[in-house]
């Protein structure tokens, strides 16, 4: 009988140190193990690592695993997470047999790992190892005792297996409950305040979603270097805490000791703070009186219970890590230039005054709830902490600790960034992963990008296959030399990466991890990881995001990374800060920045050359934030900041001096000379007119008049005109004069980047630039990243503006990223970007891909959509930035189906994209090639000659002899284009629906606007407070619309949208019915009646088409109507809200589609109506290609093959992507055949519309004929 562990048992097995018989038994109890050694068997003989086979185990699914156990030795290979595939391949042993996967136990004396090693058969896929760290009697070690819990309970299968070694579940776990307590410390409620400017009480929880991001990272920046024992687990225990702070009360709403006393001591004045400083001090608490004091000491010494020297001593373990962080953001007035007011972002404040609303005035406010709630529902966050395993190590996708890892923080803070981001906040409430990219994506673009920069050095016996094991298999090549090693090593310690949008970093943190693990493959045990670490930090990654918050983020993991390293620690030795490295400062590597806008100095590049002095303080402006990146200790950092804030100003008063003064003698000239002009001007300004044709006769009596005549003149106009100029002239001298003192062009340039402080954690830089901000006179070598997919309708007004400047176009921002990433690389660099694939096809993408195909693509990888959240989907395109040759081949993966084993298609040369229809890129799949090769060129000639001539309805119309000449010259066989075969245009935009279109009763729209009327008057009543006659004497508002008639429920509506606007319903919503028998006979409308309207003493209704959201084939009789009374008419026709638009294809029969797709296009005939811009309408002009055949092809699988891969690959399809279709002429035949079909399918589809039969009847019948259709047009295409 299996034995049954206990929460307690498991606990305790996983605290104690590893012990083989315990484990014998545990693997008999608990795994059911079909096999256990007598003695443990050696893996290899004579190897430093002691590797025994244990046994194995047989799953409930029939899968065999291995069981091992290692004997860790200090320096051995398996202690090391490189070489997996080799670890592996040790444990194929033919007397042992096959295993599926591992189970193995590393076991190093002073804690153990218990590994799950999967895919491990074959070379297609790397072996993956998920671990449990285990043996210390202080851990609680709550998941992996839940973990393994369930697995007793679901049973041994092997998926069950894999998922109890889930990091993944981990991970949404942790996130979702951080998410929650993020939002419930958001709430009013708990009232979190910072206090910002002191003189108002209006900003105390103004951005308080940003505070918090940066409180959390803060803490769980402490949390994590809390796994190397250098925080106190004291100071997080409230058992503890009550004999340390003054009435602690960890339940509190109203007390926040525990944020002031000990959390804000702990970040500003323990780790931004040396033990000792480099002047000798000691840390100490603040003792100055007037409170303008140092923002590094010690506070509320009153809330301590303890002396002075026990609260020092409490915190005495904890070393000094510079590097930002933890620099308290309170800025005194007295201590920064042009501010006006004090301002405290952190309020790290002694000043315990409120202001009347009870609200610390200097002071920050977090109650200790937050921080301690005991509610399994709603912990509080050190609570929450405690709940999980933390690991400093950061995890890899084939190697990860089971633990929260610092990759996971980048993950979250993503998220929370996405919740505070108000273009984003509301998806960001619906999923735990949409904004950030997954890691095996992150992991396969910086492999491939950095493959790429080494392939491009050309280095001696460096292949792409060599390079391809040495990333994919960690294979070194046999053929390379010491020499051949180092040339890549140094190669790759000078690259120059960036990443555009960094957000929390998890691109330049990929390419750190990266570098240091092919470094460490080629150089061995050699490698001071620490240092080589630093030496990348400090001259190869650099990122750039709009958002400082994440910035700040994207630093801390780069801490935590070099943190991890420093394995040295010593207690006794405060004066070397404990054997702790001090961080590093990141303000010239990471910026918040908009990176789209260049710098105007970009526009004066040889200004600087001029003037050999502003040369020369640019020079030393830049060795400044060079030696700013180690400067260590407070005084050391200050030191470089105040020279650099010297520098700057040396450079904006040079700047100042230097600007061309106004002459104020010349100003004085022109001001007499305007004055006398003006007084001329006095002398001339009334009209005096004269007959032009006789000459004007001067006497000493004045002017001799003669009769009048139907040419006279002004005889003063002439000079008026003339002094008008002169005055205007004398003007603009002035100006121009004054103006002088004015710094514009090159000054105005040096004026905006010396302006930027790069030591300002909450500024953002309205431009970005390389050279300014990270001291780069180079470009890069790699740009890399997830660029924002915002669209171009999300994008702000004045925003635009700025980049039509920029890049002379303004589009969605993954199309600008793509322009600047490019203009970024160094000639022969590479750009690595994930976007959404739209670019593939759209039009509007166009100049996107004319920018990618006139540089070397290497490969584009259809990634479809890797995010957790409901995105567009995506793929990974690599440009190296060099003009294509013509040979040039692109590799194509097709990830959509499985993204970790692509498809991989023969490679396509480039240049079959550019010769595409609109230069489109395609999948290369076998279908689309023939497609290519049968229609590209000849689709392509007819694009160039007719897309202009047809692109809009009025181009059409001006083209029309040419068009009708051209239609009257094809014959079968020929192809053209739909555009050309056919008309129509944008359709009706009521800007009111509400008022204008009502549904048909006999619908089941109808049906559903019964249901919802009642629902939105509720509503509307609640949000506007509406008081609605007689409706007191009903029992609710469906009983009272119940009991009115339709025409009195659309007065009471429109009455209520005329007072309270027309979108107190929601935008569009449609609340009329009328009954059929109120619809016009539209065969019996005049045609005055069709152009403006009917009289409303006759029926005034006509059939509307706004499109079809079911997605109805062949036939649909619109359940929609719109009152079309000579009043409505005009209305619609002058209402500048509105857009009265393609009147001319109004009330006549067509052929329209669904704009949004599935797989196949949703087409069908239609009828005499009025249409919206809804519905996508066309109209053939040409007889021998009439509507049915049309629709026939529209709703073919070929036709949606070609708009989805050669035309528009997303879900939509407009008139102007129909127009591109190439239409094949018909035959009479083809006709006769298509006629049928066409027919038969219109008839049964009309049946259903009828209540004669039901879609459920005809699905059989109607997928025959629409299989027929499908093959007759694809054989008519040679398909």
């Amino acid at each position: 009988m299996a034995t049954i562990y206990t929460s307690d048992s498991l606990r305790n097995i996983f605290q104690s140190s590893f012990n083989l018989t315990q484990w014998y038994s545990f693997s008999q109890h608990f795994f059911n193990a079909s096999e256990l050694k007598e003695k443990p068997e050696r893996i290899i003989e004579n190897t430093s690592d002691e590797g025994y086979y244990l046994g194995n185990i047989n799953t409930t699914d029939s899968y065999r695993i291995g069981l091992f156990h290692y004997n860790i030795r200090q320096g051995s290979v398996a202690n090391k997470r490189v070489g997996l595939r080799n670890l592996v391949k040790s444990f194929i042993n033919p007397t042992w047999g096959e295993f599926d996967a591992a189970l193995v136990v590393f076991d190093s004396g002073d804690h153990w790992r218990l590994s799950f090693i999967c895919d491990i058969n074959g070379e297609a896929t790397s072996p993956k190892r998920y671990t449990f760290v285990l043996g210390d009697k202080g851990s609680h070690y709550n998941t992996p005792v839940a973990r393994f819990i369930d697995l007793q309970q679901k049973g041994l299968s092997f998926t069950n297996i894999k998922e109890a070694f889930s990091v993944e579940a981990l991970s949404k776990d942790f996130y979702n409950k951080l998410y929650n307590w993020y939002l419930w410390a958001l709430s009013e409620d708990i009232n979190v305040t910072f206090p910002n400017n002191p003189n108002t009480e209006k900003d105390d929880r103004e951005n308080i979603n940003v505070k918090l991001i940066r409180m959390i990272t803060r803490l769980l920046f402490v949390w994590f270097i809390k796994q190397k024992g250098l925080v106190p687990d004291s100071i997080f225990n409230p058992k503890q805490l009550k004999s340390i702070l003054v009435d602690f009360d960890e339940t509190s709403h109203i007390d926040g000791n525990y944020y002031n006393a000990i959390l804000q001591n702990l970040f500003f004045a323990t780790l931004n703070c040396a033990i000792i400083d480099e002047e000798g001090n000691p840390r100490c608490f603040a003792a100055s009186k007037s409170g303008r004091d140092t923002r590094n000491l010690y506070r509320y010494k009153e809330m301590f219970q303890q002396k002075e020297e026990e609260i020092l001593t409490l915190f005495a373990h904890v070393p000094f890590l510079n590097g930002g962080l933890f620099e308290c953001l309170d800025k005194p007035k007295d201590l920064y230039l042009n501010q006006e007011y004090d301002i405290f972002y952190d309020g790290f404040s002694r000043n315990a005054t409120k202001s009347s609303n009870g609200n610390f005035k200097y002071r920050a406010f977090v109650p200790n709830i937050l921080f301690f709630n005991d509610d399994e529902d709603q912990p509080g966050l050190i609570n929450l902490l405690k709940q999980y395993n933390f690991t400093i190590e950061e995890n890899s996708p084939t190697d990860a600790v089971i633990s929260l890892d610092p990759e996971l923080l980048g993950r979250v803070f993503e998220n929370l960034l996405a919740a505070y981001n108000p273009e984003t906040q509301e998806s960001a409430r619906k999923s735990t992963g949409s904004f950030y990219t997954p890691r095996p994506i992150v992991d396969y673009m910086v492999d491939e990008a950095i493959k790429s920069y080494l392939l491009g050095k050309r280095l001696d016996r460096i292949s792409e296959e060599k390079l391809n094991a040495l990333f994919k298999e960690r294979t070194v090549s046999t053929d390379w030399t010491d020499s051949n090693k180092d040339a890549i090593a140094n190669a790759l310690k000078q690259v120059k990466i960036l990443d555009p949008a960094c957000g929390s970093g998890a691109f330049p943190m990929g390419c750190l991890l990266r570098i240091v693990d092919i470094i460490e493959l080629l150089k061995g045990d050699t490698v001071d990881r620490y240092q080589l670490k630093l030496t990348i930090i400090e001259n190869c990654v650099y990122g750039v995001d709009i958002q400082p918050i994440a910035m700040l983020i994207c630093k801390l993991r780069f801490f935590i990374s070099l943190i991890c390293e420093q394995n040295d620690i010593d207690f006794s030795s405060p004066e070397t800060n404990f054997g702790i490295n001090t961080l590093p400062n990141l303000e010239t590597k990471f910026v918040a920045a908009n990176t789209l806008i260049s710098a105007n100095i970009r526009n004066y590049e040889d200004d600087w050359t001029n003037d050999e002095k502003l040369d020369s303080m640019k020079e030393k402006l830049l060795c400044i934030r060079n030696d700013h990146f180690l400067a260590k200790g407070r005084v050391a950092k200050k030191r470089s900041e105040r020279q650099d804030n010297a520098t700057r100003q040396q450079l904006l008063d040079y700047i100042v001096s230097h600007a061309q003064k106004p002459d104020l003698e010349k100003i004085a000239a022109h001001e007499r000379l305007l004055q006398q002009l003006s007084d001329e001007w006095e002398l001339y300004k009334d009209e005096v007119w004269v007959d032009k044709t006789h000459p004007v006769e001067q006497t000493l009596f004045g002017v001799v008049e003669h009769p009048d005549s139907l040419f006279r003149e002004d005889i003063n106009k002439k000079k008026r005109k003339e002094l008008t100029v002169r005055i205007k002239a004398t003007k603009a001298e002035i100006a121009k004069e004054q103006n002088k003192g004015e710094i514009t062009g090159f000054e105005a340039a040096v004026k905006q980047i010396t302006e930027w402080n790069p030591y300002d954690q909450n500024s953002v830089s309205s431009f970005f630039d390389p050279e300014w901000m990270f001291c780069l006179k180079e470009k890069f070598d790699i740009v890399i990243g997830n660029p924002p997919y915002i669209s171009t309708k999300g994008v702000k007004e004045e925003d635009k503006v700025k980049y039509e400047k920029e890049f002379g176009f303004s589009d969605d921002t993954y199309n600008l990223f793509t322009f600047k990433g490019l203009a970024l690389c160094k000639d022969g660099g590479t750009l690595t970007y994930i976007t959404p694939k739209t670019f593939w096809t759209t039009q509007t993408k166009r100049n996107m891909r004319d920018l990618l195909l006139s540089n070397t693509i290497r490969y584009i990888f259809d990634t479809a959509n890797p995010f957790e959240a409901a995105m567009v989907d995506t793929c990974i395109t690599q440009t190296v930035k060099q003009p294509m040759v013509d040979e040039h081949i692109v590799n194509f993966y097709d990830g959509t189906a499985d993204l970790s084993h692509p498809i991989v298609f023969t490679p396509i040369q480039q240049s079959m994209f550019i010769n595409a229809q609109n230069s489109v890129i395609f999948k290369p799949t076998p279908l689309n090639l023939r497609i290519y090769e049968l229609y590209g060129k000849k689709v392509k000639e007819l694009y160039d000659k007719w897309w202009s001539k047809i692109e809009t309805s009025k181009k059409i119309s001006q083209n029309h002899k040419e068009l009708e000449a051209y239609r009257a010259s094809l014959k079968p066989g020929d192809i053209a284009l739909l555009g050309c075969l056919t008309e129509g245009g944008q359709g009706l935009a009521t800007a009111n629906n509400g008022k204008y279109i009502a549904v048909r009763r006999s619908t089941k729209w109808a049906k559903n606007i019964i249901e919802s009327r009642p629902k939105k008057l509720v509503e509307a009543i609640k949000k506007k407070k509406i008081k609605v006659e007689g409706l007191d004497a009903y029992a609710n508002e469906k009983e009272f619309l119940a009991s009115l008639s339709e025409k009195e429920i659309a007065n009471l509506f429109d009455n209520l949208k005329e007072k309270y606007g027309r979108d107190i319903f929601g935008q569009g919503y449609i609340y009329k019915i009328i009954d059929d028998s109120e619809l016009a006979n539209v065969d019996e409308l005049t045609k005055d009646e069709k152009e403006n309207g009917i009289d409303t003493s006759k029926n005034f209704y006509v059939p509307y088409d706004k499109g079809d959201k079911d997605g109805n084939r062949w036939y649909l009789e619109t359940p929609f109507a719109i009152a079309w009374s000579k009043e409505n008419v005009q209305f619609l026709k002058t209402d500048p809200r509105a857009r009265y638009q393609g009147y001319t294809f109004y009330f006549r029969e067509g052929f329209c589609w669904n704009n949004v797709l599935t797989t196949y296009m949703k087409c069908k005939k239609k009828e005499k109506t009025v249409q919206s811009t809804e519905s996508m309408s066309f109209f053939s002009c040409v007889n021998q290609v009439p509507e049915f055949y049309l629709i026939s092809l529209m709703n073919s699988r070929f036709a949606a093959i070609y708009v989805d891969n050669f035309i528009n690959s997303t879900s939509h399809c407009t008139t102007g992507d129909a127009k591109l279709i190439p239409v094949l002429i018909p035959d009479n035949e083809i006709l006769k055949s298509c006629n049928r079909l066409f027919t038969s399918a219109f008839e049964l589809k009309k049946s259903v519309a009828k209540g004669i039969t039901t879609d459920i009847s005809i699905q059989s019948e109607l997928e025959i004929i629409e299989e027929e259709n499908d093959n007759l047009i694809a054989c008519l295409y040679s398909i």
